[in-house]
């Protein structure tokens, strides 16, 4: 059992707090930042991330200076040359099959868990990671689950699966009111698979379907987000389904300062610098680290962007390229490009960025408003859509940029960069462009009082361990 409300001097109602995150960057990172704002309030003693050997770097890295509570098990993965994140594969269309593979972790998870010391009190793991549910069981040990997306996609979603309101569209791009929402109109254009049709099957159905059950049978759903962005969503959630949602986000705030900058970082604020003495508003552009993009649709964005007439800084990928050339030296003094895994956080928080031109990542939605950033959206997959839906539509804090529906075969449309062109200008330089980062700074200021002490973010931390503490104390 745990101290319920304990005094500062008690110790922590956590003793011990165990991690799983899904083997990628964007999943981990918020799983990261709360292992130090568990630690940092006192709110556990110790916690404890179980990941891959060669994921295992970069959760270290991201617990450096966290303190001493903070600790790393590497599972020995069964297959030596199969992939252990994400940044391995080969393409995103082998996801669900990568999640499938994980499952081969389960023994020697199993095992660790049992082993380590203390006994962990909770095991908080990523939605994706279904067979951690039977391990813990098996443990008696009470389970949180993270799902990386924000409230609105999560009721959105869930409401659509209920309530099937697409079953009567006769087109994807057909709006209809979802259940709960009588104001927001959708498409099935909006959801992606496999929500955009009425009876979904497949793999990738029955994959969503394990992971719900896994999730409704868990202690709570963390949602990195804060009530007074989504609080309409998150109600309604805990309102129509039987699993409590806890907005206690935006977890990126809790990030550290990174101490050491690489290289590529100092360049990149150096490039930044230049520009806000400059005074030339900066773009930021990058799709985040798991997106596809074709060649022609590179090709297309780098037009408009070079025709913008405003500076930018694109983040690009190597697997993008088949050659050498990564647009080396092709926009002059304009853009700036750079490859890899950079500090996103440090980049939207310089005074030079004006804009960001994001695939809407939930991860990269967030980061965007707590540092007051308007967005152009660009949706690529997963729940992206509607996160895009919300930012432009429900929040009003950006633009969108549209595929041209016109190509070969549905779906298949690229964005033009006449489109990037314009709305690129127009996100920095224009009056609708102007409005979006007014709001864009309101919400930043808000981001920022609820995860100060007192603010809603801040009580619904301690509400949340308090809540899983008194129902192990009272064997529940």
């Amino acid at each position: 059992t745990c101290t319920v409300y304990p005094s500062m001097a008690a110790s922590p109602p956590l003793r011990h707090v165990a991690m799983l995150p899904f083997m990628a960057k964007g999943h981990a990172m918020p799983l990261l930042h709360l292992a130090r704002l568990l630690l940092g309030r006192r709110l556990a003693s110790a916690v404890t991330f179980f990941t891959t050997p060669r994921n295992a770097p970069f959760i270290r890295a991201g617990l450096a200076g966290a303190g001493a509570g903070a600790a790393v098990v590497e599972l020995p993965f069964p297959s030596g040359d199969a992939p252990q994140c994400t940044d391995e594969l080969p393409s995103t269309t082998h996801l669900v099959d990568f999640v499938s593979a994980m499952a081969a972790l389960g023994l020697a998870f199993a095992d660790a868990l049992a082993a380590v010391e203390p006994r962990p009190d909770l095991l908080v793991h990523d939605g994706f990671i279904v067979w951690a549910k039977d391990i813990a069981d098996e443990l008696g040990m009470p389970r949180l689950v993270t799902l990386g997306i924000g409230g609105f996609a999560s009721y959105v979603c869930g409401a659509v699966m209920t309530h099937k309101p697409q079953a009567l569209m006769s087109s994807p791009t057909e709006p209809f009111p979802v259940p709960g929402l009588p104001d927001l109109r959708i498409t099935m254009a909006d959801l992606g698979p496999p929500f955009d049709v009425p009876e979904p099957a497949g793999p990738h159905w029955d994959f969503v379907c394990e992971s719900c059950s896994s999730m409704y049978s868990s202690r709570g759903i963390i949602a990195n987000s804060f009530s007074e962005l989504e609080s309409v969503y998150i109600d309604l959630w805990n309102r129509d389904f039987d699993i409590k949602m806890w907005p206690i986000g935006p977890l990126c705030l809790a990030a550290p300062e990174p101490a050491v900058q690489t290289k590529d970082d100092r360049d990149i604020s150096d490039w930044l610098d230049s520009r806000l003495a400059m005074d030339r508003p900066v773009l930021y552009v990058a799709f985040g680290s798991q997106a596809e993009l074709s060649r022609a649709q590179l090709e297309e964005i780098a037009v408009g962007l070079d025709h913008c007439g405003v500076d930018f800084l694109w983040v690009v990928r190597s697997k993008w390229f088949d050659t050498e050339d990564r647009f080396n030296d092709r926009f002059g003094d304009r853009g700036k490009v750079v490859e890899g895994f950079i500090n996103q956080l440090g980049v939207l928080g310089h005074k030079s960025v004006k804009g960001f031109f994001t695939h809407c990542g939930w991860n990269s939605v967030l980061e965007s408003i707590t540092m007051g950033v308007p967005i152009l959206a660009f949706p690529l997959a997963a729940e992206q859509k509607l996160n895009a839906k919300f930012v432009v539509d429900v929040v009003h804090m950006g633009l969108r940029v549209w595929p041209k529906e016109d190509a070969d075969k549905e779906g298949s449309g690229l964005v033009v960069s006449g489109d990037v062109q314009v709305l690129a200008r127009e996100l920095i330089l224009g009056e609708e462009g102007r409005r979006a980062a007014a709001r864009a700074s309101e919400l930043s200021v808000s981001s920022r009082k609820a995860m100060e002490v007192g603010g809603s973010s801040y009580e619904n931390l301690a509400k949340m361990v308090h809540e899983v503490c008194e129902t192990n104390a009272n064997g529940g």
